[in-house]
Protein backbone atom coordinates (compact mmCIF):
# COMPACT_ATOMS: atom_id res chain seq x y z
CA UNK A 1 0.00 0.00 0.00
CA UNK A 2 1.29 3.82 -1.15
CA UNK A 3 1.86 5.83 1.62
CA UNK A 4 0.81 9.70 2.07
CA UNK A 5 4.13 11.04 0.79
CA UNK A 6 4.10 8.85 -1.95
CA UNK A 7 0.33 9.49 -3.29
CA UNK A 8 1.54 13.11 -2.80
CA UNK A 9 4.79 12.87 -5.12
CA UNK A 10 2.70 10.38 -8.11
CA UNK A 11 -0.35 13.32 -7.61
CA UNK A 12 1.60 16.40 -7.81
CA UNK A 13 1.78 16.05 -11.83
CA UNK A 14 -1.66 15.78 -12.49
CA UNK A 15 -2.62 19.79 -11.93
CA UNK A 16 0.31 20.20 -14.29
CA UNK A 17 -1.44 18.44 -16.91
CA UNK A 18 -4.84 20.46 -16.54
CA UNK A 19 -3.08 23.87 -16.19
CA UNK A 20 -1.03 22.89 -19.19
CA UNK A 21 -4.43 22.16 -20.90
CA UNK A 22 -6.18 25.17 -19.91
CA UNK A 23 -3.61 27.31 -20.82
CA UNK A 24 -3.07 25.76 -24.57
CA UNK A 25 -7.16 26.02 -24.46
CA UNK A 26 -7.30 29.68 -23.66
CA UNK A 27 -3.97 30.87 -24.80
CA UNK A 28 -4.98 32.96 -27.57
CA UNK A 29 -7.42 35.14 -24.90
CA UNK A 30 -4.33 35.62 -22.71
CA UNK A 31 -2.53 38.97 -22.06
CA UNK A 32 1.18 39.04 -23.18
CA UNK A 33 2.42 38.11 -20.19
CA UNK A 34 0.55 35.25 -19.16
CA UNK A 35 1.11 33.87 -22.24
CA UNK A 36 4.51 33.14 -20.94
CA UNK A 37 2.72 30.65 -18.70
CA UNK A 38 1.89 28.55 -21.25
CA UNK A 39 5.41 27.44 -22.97
CA UNK A 40 6.58 26.94 -19.14
CA UNK A 41 3.73 24.44 -18.31
CA UNK A 42 4.73 22.52 -21.52
CA UNK A 43 7.75 22.24 -20.72
CA UNK A 44 7.40 21.24 -16.94
CA UNK A 45 5.24 18.43 -18.10
CA UNK A 46 7.99 17.10 -20.87
CA UNK A 47 10.40 17.23 -17.48
CA UNK A 48 8.03 15.30 -15.72
CA UNK A 49 7.58 12.89 -18.35
CA UNK A 50 11.11 12.30 -18.75
CA UNK A 51 11.79 12.28 -14.89
CA UNK A 52 9.02 9.54 -14.46
CA UNK A 53 10.08 7.68 -16.94
CA UNK A 54 13.62 7.19 -16.03
CA UNK A 55 12.43 6.86 -12.47
CA UNK A 56 10.20 3.78 -13.77
CA UNK A 57 13.16 2.72 -15.48
CA UNK A 58 15.30 2.73 -12.08
CA UNK A 59 17.66 5.05 -14.50
CA UNK A 60 19.47 8.57 -12.73
CA UNK A 61 17.26 11.92 -13.43
CA UNK A 62 18.18 14.57 -10.55
CA UNK A 63 20.44 15.70 -13.91
CA UNK A 64 17.33 16.46 -15.60
CA UNK A 65 17.14 19.16 -12.57
CA UNK A 66 19.63 22.36 -13.40
CA UNK A 67 18.31 21.89 -17.54
CA UNK A 68 14.22 22.11 -15.37
CA UNK A 69 15.56 25.29 -13.53
CA UNK A 70 17.07 27.57 -16.29
CA UNK A 71 13.91 26.58 -18.55
CA UNK A 72 11.93 27.70 -15.79
CA UNK A 73 13.67 31.08 -14.75
CA UNK A 74 13.55 31.86 -18.36
CA UNK A 75 10.37 31.64 -19.00
CA UNK A 76 9.28 33.65 -15.66
CA UNK A 77 11.96 36.13 -16.76
CA UNK A 78 10.30 37.03 -19.78
CA UNK A 79 6.87 37.12 -18.34
CA UNK A 80 8.01 39.40 -15.71
CA UNK A 81 9.79 41.52 -18.36
CA UNK A 82 6.84 41.78 -20.11
CA UNK A 83 4.65 42.57 -17.02
CA UNK A 84 6.89 45.27 -15.44
CA UNK A 85 7.72 47.65 -18.21
CA UNK A 86 8.81 50.24 -18.18
CA UNK A 87 10.61 50.26 -14.79
CA UNK A 88 13.95 49.75 -14.44
CA UNK A 89 13.53 46.19 -13.43
CA UNK A 90 12.16 45.32 -16.53
CA UNK A 91 15.43 46.91 -18.46
CA UNK A 92 17.79 44.99 -16.41
CA UNK A 93 15.98 40.95 -16.38
CA UNK A 94 17.58 40.36 -19.75
CA UNK A 95 21.06 41.22 -18.34
CA UNK A 96 20.23 38.71 -15.42
CA UNK A 97 18.96 35.42 -17.73
CA UNK A 98 22.20 35.89 -19.50
CA UNK A 99 24.23 36.10 -16.25
CA UNK A 100 21.99 32.88 -14.88
CA UNK A 101 21.95 30.86 -17.70
CA UNK A 102 25.84 31.70 -18.81
CA UNK A 103 26.44 30.84 -14.92
CA UNK A 104 23.82 27.40 -14.92
CA UNK A 105 25.90 26.16 -18.34
CA UNK A 106 29.70 26.44 -16.70
CA UNK A 107 28.73 24.72 -13.52
CA UNK A 108 26.36 22.04 -14.90
CA UNK A 109 27.49 18.60 -14.33
CA UNK A 110 25.53 15.82 -15.31
CA UNK A 111 26.53 13.31 -12.95
CA UNK A 112 24.35 9.72 -13.38
CA UNK A 113 25.65 8.31 -10.30
CA UNK A 114 25.16 10.85 -7.30
CA UNK A 115 22.00 11.21 -5.58
CA UNK A 116 22.22 14.65 -4.68
CA UNK A 117 22.16 18.01 -6.74
CA UNK A 118 23.66 21.78 -5.67
CA UNK A 119 21.11 23.96 -5.03
CA UNK A 120 23.11 26.98 -5.46
CA UNK A 121 21.78 27.83 -8.71
CA UNK A 122 17.71 27.18 -7.11
CA UNK A 123 18.69 29.28 -3.90
CA UNK A 124 19.78 32.65 -7.10
CA UNK A 125 16.37 31.58 -9.16
CA UNK A 126 14.54 31.44 -5.76
CA UNK A 127 15.29 35.22 -4.84
CA UNK A 128 15.34 36.20 -8.16
CA UNK A 129 12.31 35.56 -8.34
CA UNK A 130 11.31 36.56 -5.13
CA UNK A 131 12.69 40.11 -6.18
CA UNK A 132 10.51 40.38 -9.63
CA UNK A 133 7.25 39.00 -7.63
CA UNK A 134 8.02 41.79 -4.55
CA UNK A 135 8.52 44.35 -7.15
CA UNK A 136 5.34 43.56 -9.18
CA UNK A 137 3.37 43.61 -5.91
CA UNK A 138 4.95 46.92 -4.85
CA UNK A 139 3.97 48.26 -8.33
CA UNK A 140 0.21 47.36 -7.86
CA UNK A 141 0.14 48.50 -4.76
CA UNK A 142 1.04 51.95 -5.25
CA UNK A 143 -0.38 52.40 -8.72
CA UNK A 144 -3.30 54.91 -9.34
CA UNK A 145 -5.99 53.73 -10.79
CA UNK A 146 -9.65 53.66 -10.83
CA UNK A 147 -12.45 50.68 -10.81
CA UNK A 148 -9.58 47.93 -10.23
CA UNK A 149 -10.67 44.51 -9.42
CA UNK A 150 -7.52 43.01 -8.82
CA UNK A 151 -9.00 39.37 -8.05
CA UNK A 152 -9.55 39.55 -12.23
CA UNK A 153 -5.50 39.95 -12.60
CA UNK A 154 -3.92 37.25 -14.06
CA UNK A 155 -0.18 38.01 -12.91
CA UNK A 156 -1.87 38.94 -9.34
CA UNK A 157 -2.28 34.75 -9.02
CA UNK A 158 0.97 33.77 -10.77
CA UNK A 159 2.83 36.33 -8.24
CA UNK A 160 0.79 34.68 -5.61
CA UNK A 161 1.83 31.46 -6.44
CA UNK A 162 5.33 32.10 -6.92
CA UNK A 163 5.68 33.58 -3.87
CA UNK A 164 4.01 30.78 -1.87
CA UNK A 165 6.03 28.39 -4.13
CA UNK A 166 9.57 30.27 -3.93
CA UNK A 167 9.67 31.29 -0.31
CA UNK A 168 8.74 28.27 0.93
CA UNK A 169 11.15 26.17 -1.46
CA UNK A 170 14.05 28.25 -0.73
CA UNK A 171 14.72 26.20 2.63
CA UNK A 172 13.36 22.98 0.95
CA UNK A 173 16.60 23.44 -1.76
CA UNK A 174 19.01 24.47 0.94
CA UNK A 175 18.42 21.85 3.43
CA UNK A 176 17.52 18.60 0.69
CA UNK A 177 21.22 17.38 1.12
CA UNK A 178 21.43 17.36 4.36
CA UNK A 179 18.34 16.30 5.09
CA UNK A 180 18.93 13.01 2.65
CA UNK A 181 22.08 12.43 4.74
CA UNK A 182 19.94 12.15 7.49
CA UNK A 183 17.42 9.64 6.42
CA UNK A 184 15.80 8.45 3.16
CA UNK A 185 12.46 8.55 4.66
CA UNK A 186 12.51 12.04 6.20
CA UNK A 187 13.82 13.00 2.56
CA UNK A 188 10.94 11.25 1.10
CA UNK A 189 8.58 13.72 3.49
CA UNK A 190 10.14 17.07 2.96
CA UNK A 191 9.86 16.56 -0.79
CA UNK A 192 6.14 15.65 -0.04
CA UNK A 193 5.66 19.50 0.98
CA UNK A 194 7.14 20.37 -1.94
CA UNK A 195 4.77 18.39 -3.51
CA UNK A 196 2.20 19.90 -2.18
CA UNK A 197 3.42 23.31 -2.75
CA UNK A 198 4.22 22.45 -6.25
CA UNK A 199 0.31 20.99 -6.44
CA UNK A 200 -0.97 24.26 -5.10
CA UNK A 201 1.54 26.76 -7.19
CA UNK A 202 -0.45 24.60 -10.48
CA UNK A 203 -3.32 25.08 -9.23
CA UNK A 204 -3.45 28.94 -9.06
CA UNK A 205 -1.81 28.86 -12.42
CA UNK A 206 -4.53 26.70 -13.42
CA UNK A 207 -6.92 30.14 -11.78
CA UNK A 208 -4.81 32.42 -14.00
CA UNK A 209 -5.26 31.22 -16.87
CA UNK A 210 -9.30 31.05 -16.01
CA UNK A 211 -9.68 34.88 -15.35
CA UNK A 212 -10.81 37.13 -17.65
CA UNK A 213 -9.20 40.77 -17.06
CA UNK A 214 -10.96 43.71 -16.48
CA UNK A 215 -10.55 46.13 -19.32
CA UNK A 216 -9.86 48.89 -18.31
CA UNK A 217 -12.32 52.49 -19.02
CA UNK A 218 -11.44 55.47 -20.24
CA UNK A 219 -10.22 57.60 -16.98
CA UNK A 220 -12.74 60.32 -15.46
CA UNK A 221 -12.00 63.85 -15.71
CA UNK A 222 -11.63 63.69 -11.83
CA UNK A 223 -8.98 60.45 -12.15
CA UNK A 224 -5.58 61.86 -11.11
CA UNK A 225 -2.98 62.31 -13.71
CA UNK A 226 -1.59 58.63 -14.78
CA UNK A 227 -5.14 57.31 -13.77
CA UNK A 228 -6.07 53.77 -15.92
CA UNK A 229 -2.48 52.07 -17.24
Amino acid sequence: MKSVQQFILEFSVVPVVVATLVGLWRYRRLGPAPRYLVPLLVACLLMEIASRTLGYFHRPNLFLAPIDTAIEFTFLALMYRRALRPSALSRCIPLLLIGFLLGSAFTYSPRLDTLQFSPVQHFIESVLVLVFVGVYFQREATRQTINRRLEREPMLWVSAALLLYFLSNIFIFLSSNYVLNLSRELSIQVWAIHGLLYIFTNVLYTVALCVNPVVPSPASPLAPAGGVT
